[in-house]
């Protein structure tokens, strides 16, 4: 057996970690001018952009900002921040907040190196394009949730049809990764919870892998399944326990990097596909998605599939101490219901309503877009999920 491993970042974990350690990673790499892109603003209300400034003035770095990046990261404003970065001659991107801002950060740093893409859907549909590496990225990451901050993902809506889909930019991992717990103790409890079952949703995705993968794979994602669902208690108990926090924030980035991926085949990311069509259509929190899809789909596969309902029992005993499916889905449901994550679409307020038209919409977003096999087997298996999750 012979396996590469690409474990991209330097790490700086901890307390104070962008004010000791970001001014000399700036100089060293002899930057000059940053992009510094974030979201609505929650870093000017909690410390972390004056943080940044003070930063960047000591290593003598020009700052371009961009900020507004939706949670669910659009197209254009993409392509907008990409010609900023051609305007200014950036030469380093510093994505600062949740996944979302890291996923449009890696898009916004290839597009700005590679005029040929007149626009970024065109590169989310074909990035094979590309003849220049992306400007360099520092990922500050401020919601335990996603992984981007270490590897080369990124989920991208489409404005005009509301198609969502992921991309991959290699070149874009981001060279060095700052992470201080205290910049997630201002979190809400949805933000949280949201986060939380992303992680847990990674986890599971590489461990029901189609080929039975290797021991040493399995007990480290089940290990991370466990840090995640105690961290999870204790923040249910106090949304301000800065040691659940920690361990939580430092989870997130190890769930989802080349090492949680150890001699697996690619596991199955049937459930963030279908995910994709219900954010994409109403516009809901992605892990709050992924919680209302998961329990449907595991029970439908642990009907059909025995590789399936194999896992999900190691699961069962491992994670929850129960040895049938019926325990497992309880376990599951109430993992769910303790973070107070919907369960039915009408728990989110933007879904008012759910038509036929809506069904089929999701269910021609998941056959155009994702899965894998024929047209008509991936169009069964979302039209039975999409129908069976409850009104």
């Amino acid at each position: 057996m012979s396996v590469k491993l690409r474990i991209v970042p330097t790490y700086y974990f901890g307390e104070d970690v962008v004010k000791k350690y970001l001014p000399n990673e700036l100089k060293v790499r002899n930057v000059k001018s940053v992009l510094l892109a974030y979201g609505g603003g929650s870093i000017k209300k909690n410390g972390l952009y004056q943080e940044i400034l003070q930063a960047t003035k000591q290593a003598k770095v020009k700052v371009i900002e961009h900020q507004g990046i939706e949670p669910n990261p659009r197209d254009i404003g993409i392509y907008q921040a990409a010609l900023k970065c051609r305007q200014h001659k950036v030469d380093l991107i510093i994505a600062v907040g949740g996944g979302s801002v890291i996923d449009a950060a890696k898009l916004i740093g290839i597009l700005a190196t590679n005029p040929y893409y007149k626009n970024t859907w065109d590169y989310v549909l074909d990035n094979s394009k590309t003849t220049k590496p992306s400007i360099p990225l520092f990922s500050i990451i401020t919601l335990a949730a996603t992984g981007s901050e270490n590897n080369a993902g990124s989920v991208i809506t489409n404005s005009v049809t509301h198609y969502k889909q992921s991309t991959f930019t290699p070149t874009a991992i981001p060279k060095v990764c700052f992470e201080d717990p205290k910049y997630t103790l201002t979190l809400s409890l949805w933000q949280t919870a949201c986060g939380i079952f992303d992680i847990f949703s990674h986890l599971c995705e590489q461990f029901y892998d189609p080929v039975k993968s290797f021991a040493w794979t399995r007990a480290y994602l089940l290990a991370n399944m466990k840090v995640c669902l105690a961290c999870a208690q204790k923040l249910s108990k106090n949304n301000r326990d800065y040691e659940a926090r920690s361990n939580l924030l430092w989870t997130s980035s190890w769930a989802l990097n080349d090492l949680a991926k150890f001699n697996i085949s690619g596991g199955d990311w049937t459930v963030h596909k279908l995910e994709h069509a219900v954010s994409g259509l109403w516009d809901v929190e992605h892990g709050a998605g992924l919680a209302l899809i998961t329990p449907v789909y595991l029970k439908i596969m642990c009907a059909k599939n025995k590789l399936f309902k194999s896992y999900s029992l190691e699961i069962a005993k491992s994670l929850f101490g129960v040895n049938t499916l019926s325990s497992f889905f309880a376990k599951l449901n109430g993992f769910i219901k303790m973070l107070k994550l919907p369960t039915k679409y009408s728990d989110f307020k933007q879904i008012t309503h759910v038509t036929k038209e809506n069904i089929e919409w999701l269910v021609k977003h998941f056959v155009v877009i994702n899965g894998k096999g024929t047209n008509s087997e991936r169009e069964k298996l979302a039209r039975l999920v999409f129908n069976s999750i409850k009104k």
